[in-house]
This record gives structure tokens, sequence and C-alpha cells, in this order.
């Protein structure tokens, strides 16, 4: 009797365990469906890439979109270039009268370089545009203000006119 009911134990176990075929068909269906979601996560990943590829693109490729704005792009540099030559300016003020410091040093090299990237970039681009818009070439305008220097005008030496209270004070000792 005990055998009995060991045998029908198994049975009962075995009843409740899916077969060999039902496993490989679930293992199967598991399969499909991780490739399945496997093969959308690529299709996203994809599509996200190409996007940000675009807009990064688009973004980095400031050449381009310089030449469809100048004036937009040149009054943006001019604000930030007056921004950090304030601030520089402001430091190398502070530091006047010392030594050679870093921040001279950088303050020198930043206004070479922002120098040779506006009469390269900068400059030939403004000046096809104001020439559109106004008429003149900016360029010139430019040199000639650089070819005049203003003289600085001497200051005259002017009499120091007595005070109400000097002239008071000489008029009592009289």
């Amino acid at each position: 009797m005990a055998t009995k009911q060991i045998s029908t134990r198994s049975e009962t176990v075995a009843s409740n365990e899916p077969s060999k075929r039902q496993l490989q068909r679930q293992m199967e269906q598991t399969r499909e469906s991780l490739s399945e979601t496997v093969s959308e996560i690529k299709e996203t990943i994809d599509h996200e890439v190409r996007a940000v590829k675009k807009t990064v693109s688009g973004v980095l490729d400031y050449r381009e979109q310089f030449q469809k704005e100048p004036l937009v792009w040149s009054l943006g540099a001019l604000s930030a270039g007056f921004a950090l030559g304030y601030t520089i300016g402001y430091a190398h003020k502070n530091t006047k009268g010392g030594k050679q410091t870093a921040v001279i040093a950088f303050a020198d090299s930043m206004v070479e370089e922002l120098s040779t990237v506006g009469n390269v970039m900068v400059l030939p681009a403004l000046n096809a545009k104001i020439k559109e818009l106004f008429g003149f070439e900016f360029s010139e305008l430019l040199m000639q203000m650089k070819q005049t220097t203003k003289r600085p005008a001497k200051k005259k030496a002017h009499k120091r006119k007595p005070s109400k209270t000097m002239t008071k004070r000489v008029a009592r000792k009289k």
C-alpha cells in the first residue's frame, strides 16, 4: 500500500509539471517575445539616435546658422564680448601697478584671439549685411576711425577766483 501511495503522489506531481514539449514551447515563445522586445528597443534607440544627431548637427553647424542670420549672431557676439571684456578689464584694472599676473596674460591672449576671430569670421559677414542694409562699408569706417587719432587737449591753467569768504577776509584786513 505504501508503494501505491508513492506512485499516486508521483503521478500527481507529474501531472502538475509541464511536459518536455510544453517546456520547449514556452521557451520558444519566451525567446520570440524577447527577440521582439529587443527589436523594438533597437528601433526606438535608432530613432532617438537619429533625432539627437539631427539636433546636435543643427546646433554645432554654427557656420550655416551664422550665414542665415549674421546680424543676430554678430550682436550676440558683441554682447558676449562686451560682458567678457568688461569683466576682464575690471580684473585687469584691479591688478594695475603690479607685475604681469595670470589674469593679465589671459586677458592679453583672449583679446588677441578674439580679434583674430572677429576679423576673419564676423567682420566680413557683418560688413556685407551693413552694406546691404545701410549702404556703407563698415570696415572702411573702422579703418578711418583707426587712422584718425585724437590728441588730448592740453589743460589750460585757470586762475582761481577767490571765494566770497576770502574776499570778505581781505576786505576786513584793510
